[in-house]
């Protein structure tokens, strides 16, 4: 028995003791690795109780006072503070990644001027040309103490293994317990060639280079000759990215021991082959988005030319990849400049979280943490890009709320499968037939993607028609297409996933090969759509008019299969839609052990309650909101088989969990659904009284009119950061005492809510709706609010008044727009109860 107690013991032990993905993980910048043991031990205790689930250490740029804290990188020194922090990590079960490098991209002082990134020139002299190479000489950016130098040709993949040696010969005396390695997203800037380039290309491409130089010369491909080999140069770029740096590294990574977590994005390739060879493809939600949600706002500072919008397209190239080759965690490098330095909220967070999840996100990644000593003064170290989510960050002691509510999500995403029917063809060739910008690359990065690069074009129109319809899709690249099993009138890629129907959007150019084994899946009837057109041209140079001849012959198979409507076409062949799009919600749909499980998300104002209609079967339909944790099941009505009928009510801002479930629960509670009734709108004299804060304490106040704590006539309020207590006595006749919603309208930017004594908890995202018992409610009820506003205020006054806290080397200190960053000019920003107060009975 004592033995089988130990055991038990031990098991259990061992179970807590893992590291968890479905919590949160963070970029953790070590700020010229200025970390000791103490911080280290002090900062990931508190990261363990504030729900995070890992840290991915990044050395970048140091603070200007502690050179002499310094940790060269890779150095002795800084290998045993590695060795330290994972040893503490451990302790608090707490998953630690790495960058191999400082900075990024890779790079340092270990990269040779022969080993640096590299670009071609091509002269022209009596109609000879020539083609000369040399160093971009781009430093890696952002590098940490130790990390300087040039960044690596990625193109080369001796160079590379020149690189991971040094990292091998680092890590050669322990196994440092790293979870994964990391490679950040592709800005090599300018690189286009590499040493050996002509006889890479006539390997890959079948002929030489050499003797059409004449077209590289060129700043735009007019002829069908350059345009073919434009796009030959192009898809030989993308084929060395894919197997000399992507394929080397991950494979060294894993002889390590380690999971890759690669950002393909960026790089001049199909970025689909490149995210398939990581164990996490990871994607990135780089800045803000005006949502219809009623009270979000946008930082107007954000600059739209600049960025773009982020989109859920954007995060299904990386999804898609895990969900057609069957890897289970995709990850999201999350509120990249969602706002301003200071003026992030995490009602701006949610929503951004929300629709990673939409896009097939379920290993969310915050940008980010950095390293503070737990004594440095406010605002501590930061980092010059990103959204503050240290303890240092107005929303730190709330931040456990979403921690938790993010990882009750990622539990069910995890532990699901995808549920996609279409496969959409992703349309690489038309965009390599062309030269592309001053480096003669095509970047396919996040910033551009949506703005004017790939998704703004007839294939991303195709792609938001299918969403906007309702209709399930991954992306899929030629290669990943033709490693597919054609069965049962399905395509199963090797996810194991089956697929119902491929769809092509308008293009021009088209492998043969592709051409022709979409010809196989159509005659084993699986539906093939071409929206709009049939594709013209074969591609590469070599060959072509036999590849051509080949490819006109396969055409007429086709000629059916052009969808001038293809949300017709793909009705016709009964491929499943949702009608959740039309309603106005977003959402993914999965499959787990116990049937089909959607995640919806309000993300507008176009709904708020009623009947929804879900494509799927079963025998019961469960409702799960994860943010204040409530189950329960719901009726529903059978339309058809493959067609059920439930109602919701789902406002702006809020979300939740759909479980169509193949087996009836026993004695499963229903979930409670209630409509709106008699709304109550709560007056009275407010007592205002601020309880903790810096720099100052404004005097306490009363009020008859709720407004922003800035507009008092206490000059010191307009710099106040910190917590208000807003207390209000209010009557209800007996028969308004029912179960109700407690709306308290616009808040900045969180609160903590007592009734009659009672704890209703912490509330920080839209809408801000609290749940209120009958038995909570009587004829005389005191009500305490106790907000915490931004830090926004706070950073004036510290710039106004001169205090020296930007010190910071490389970058010191930039704004969302990239200028040097000053708030002693910034108009104080909103704080406190804006109101109205709302009383709503259920009816």
């Amino acid at each position: 028995m004592k033995r089988f107690v130990i055991l038990l013991l031990l098991i259990i032990s061992q179970v807590s003791a893992q590291v968890s993905t479905t919590k949160p993980w963070a970029y953790w910048w070590w700020m010229g690795s200025a970390v000791t043991k103490d911080g280290i031990s002090q900062n990931l205790k508190e990261y363990a109780r504030a729900g995070f689930g890992g840290m991915h250490i990044i050395p970048i740029y140091g603070v200007k006072g502690e050179e002499n804290k310094f940790l060269p990188f890779l150095s002795e020194e800084w290998l045993e503070m590695l060795d330290f922090t994972l040893k503490e990590a451990k302790k608090n079960n707490l998953g630690i990644d790495l960058t191999l490098g400082t900075g990024w991209p890779f790079g340092g002082k270990s990269v040779s001027t022969a080993d640096a990134a590299q670009a071609f020139r091509v002269t022209e002299h009596n109609g000879q040309y020539m083609l000369t190479f040399a160093p971009t000489n781009q430093k890696v950016k952002r590098a940490a103490p130790g990390g300087e130098g040039l960044v690596l040709d990625p193109f080369n993949k001796a160079a590379l293994e020149r690189y991971l040696q040094t990292f091998q010969d680092a890590f050669r005396q322990k196994k440092y317990p790293v979870r994964a390695f990391y490679n950040d997203s592709y800005e090599v800037y300018g690189a286009n060639w590499t040493a050996n380039f002509f006889q890479r290309f006539k390997e890959l491409r079948g002929y030489d280079l050499q003797q059409h130089l004449d077209v590289l010369a060129k700043e735009k491909a007019e002829s069908p000759r350059e345009k073919l080999i434009w796009g030959d140069y192009n898809e030989t770029l993308s084929d060395i990215l894919r197997d000399d740096f992507t394929k080397t590294w991950t494979s060294w990574s894993k002889k390590q021991g380690k999971l890759t977590r690669n950002e393909a994005h960026g790089s001049p390739a199909n970025i689909l082959d490149l995210y398939a060879l990581a164990d996490i493809p990871e994607s990135e939600f780089f800045g803000s988005k005006p949502y219809d949600i009623p009270l979000s706002r946008i930082d107007p500072d954000y600059e739209e030319k600049r960025f773009g919008v982020p989109d859920a397209l954007v995060l299904k190239l990386a999804s898609s990849v895990a969900h057609v080759t069957g890897k289970k965690l995709v990850s999201s490098e999350t509120a990249t400049w969602l706002g301003n330095h200071f003026k992030v909220s995490l009602s701006q967070v949610k929503p951004i979280i929300d629709e990673s999840f939409i896009g097939g996100v379920n290993h969310i990644f915050y940008h980010g943490v950095p390293y503070s000593p737990p004594n440095a003064p406010f605002p501590g170290w930061l980092f010059y890009a990103s959204t503050n989510f240290n303890q240092q960050s107005h929303f730190w002691d709330y931040l456990p709320e979403l921690n938790n509510y993010i990882a009750r999500c990622q539990e069910k995403l995890q532990n699901s499968k995808p549920d996609n029917d279409i496969l959409m063809y992703f349309p690489i060739y038309d965009l390599w037939q062309s030269v592309g910008n001053k480096a003669k690359t095509h970047a396919i990065d996040v910033h551009a993607i949506m703005k004017d690069g790939m998704l703004k074009s007839a294939f991303g129109d195709a792609c938001k028609t299918l969403m906007a319809n309702g209709y399930s899709f991954d992306f899929i690249s030629d290669l990943q297409l033709k490693s597919s099993q054609i069965n049962n009138k399905q395509l199963v890629t090797q996810g194991k996933h089956a697929y119902k129907a491929i769809v092509v959007p308008p293009v021009q150019y088209i492998p043969v090969a592709t051409l022709a084994y979409l010809e196989k899946c159509k005659k084993a009837g699986i539906p093939v759509f071409f929206i709009d057109h049939l594709p013209t041209t074969a591609t590469g140079f070599k060959n072509w008019d036999k590849h051509q001849k080949l490819f006109e012959q396969l055409l007429p198979s086709f000629s059916h299969s052009v969808s001038l409507d293809i949300v017709s076409s793909l009705q016709t062949a009964k491929i499943r839609k949702e009608n959740l799009s039309e309603a106005g919600l977003s959402f993914i749909r999965k499959k787990n052990a116990y049937g089909t499980l959607y995640f919806v998300s309000n993300l507008g104002n176009q709904f708020r309650q009623g009947m929804i209609q879900l494509a799927a079967s079963g025998r019961a339909v469960r409702i799960y909101d994860a943010l204040h944790q409530k189950s329960g099941l719901v009726s529903f009505k059978r339309i058809a088989s493959d067609l059920l009928e439930i109602p919701i009510t789902l406002y702006g801002g809020q979300s939740i969990f759909i479980e169509v479930l193949n087996h009836k629960p026993a004695n499963e509670k229903a979930f409670e659904m209630k409509k709106p009734g008699k709304t109550i709108l709560l007056k009275g004299r407010w007592k205002v009284d601020f309880i903790k804060g810096q720099p100052f304490i404004p005097n306490s106040f009363q009020t008859d009119t709720l407004q922003s704590w800035v507009n008092l006539s206490d000059s010191t309020a307009q710099y106040f950061s910190g917590t208000a207590r807003y207390q209000l006595t209010f009557s209800l006749d007996k028969s308004e005492i029912k179960n109700s919603w407690l709306d308290l309208g616009d808040v900045r930017e969180m609160a903590s809510v007592k009734l009659n004594g009672k704890d209703l908890g912490k509330y920080w995202s839209l809408p801000f709706r609290i749940p209120v018992a009958a038995d909570n409610l009587s004829t005389t009820n005191k009500l305490e609010i106790e907000v915490t506003n931004l830090s926004a205020n706070r950073i004036r006054y510290l710039d106004k008044t001169g205090v020296n806290w930007k010190k910071f080397y490389d970058t010191n200190m930039v704004d969302i727009k990239y200028q040097p960053f000053n708030a002693a000019e910034w108009k104080p920003v909103a704080s406190g109860l804006l109101g109205p107060i709302r009383l709503i009975s259920e009816q």
